[in-house]
């Protein structure tokens, strides 16, 4: 139960699993050997308490020596941009709504934390190091989508279709701002390869 509270708390915001998948795979750390696991009661009921093996924690180093894997998005409200020629203006404008009501109440949450960590009840404040960053990571995600969420607006408010408006003026700037965009990044992606 605290493991998948802490997923739910911090880890669904670069890995997100649903509970039952959570609970899935930490049944399966036992019989690998990288986890040890006891009943205990609490209350009417039986719980497993979880506690990682020193397999484990080899594993788990062992792991972070390895290479990520690619970064991936996963946004819906991208999906349905790329297919709102199929639909209406007001079905891509409801969709660009609740994603902002989404990005709201996670930016709430992630405030919550936020506050914990600047006053003196930090949880984990021995990780402060790495959380403070994550978060970090996480708050710059979200504001940029609700800065992506106003200029889509934005270019749909000068559109009467969703379906063949083509490159206009507007779209124009957008795509030279992006490029130059790109470039920078690109630019510094090459220093990264180079080793610099």
């Amino acid at each position: 139960y605290e493991l998948t509270q802490q997923m739910q708390r911090a880890l669904r915001w670069a890995w997100p699993r649903s509970e039952a998948g959570i609970y899935a795979e930490i049944k399966k750390l036992e019989p690998a050997g990288l986890a040890t696991a006891v009943e205990e009661e609490v209350g009417n009921r039986t719980r497993t308490r979880y506690e990682i093996t020193e397999a484990g924690r080899e594993a788990a180093r062992a792991w972070l020596r390895t290479e990520p894997a690619e970064p991936r998005v996963e946004l819906e409200i991208l999906l349905r941009l790329f297919l709102a020629d199929l639909g209406a203006q007001d079905d891509l404008r409801r969709a660009l709504d609740v994603t902002r009501r989404q990005v709201a109440e996670q930016l709430r949450s992630l405030g919550e934390m936020l506050e914990q960590y600047a006053g003196d009840g930090a949880p984990f404040p021995d990780r402060a190091h790495l959380n403070v960053l994550f978060m970090h990571f996480s708050a710059t995600r979200l504001t940029h989508l609700l800065d992506w969420c106003d200029t889509v607006e934005a270019e749909l408010d000068t559109w009467s279709t969703t379906a063949g408006v083509g490159t206009t003026a507007r779209i124009r700037k957008l795509l030279d701002r992006t490029r130059d965009q790109h470039r920078d990044a690109v630019a510094r992606a090459g220093t990264v390869e180079d080793g610099r």
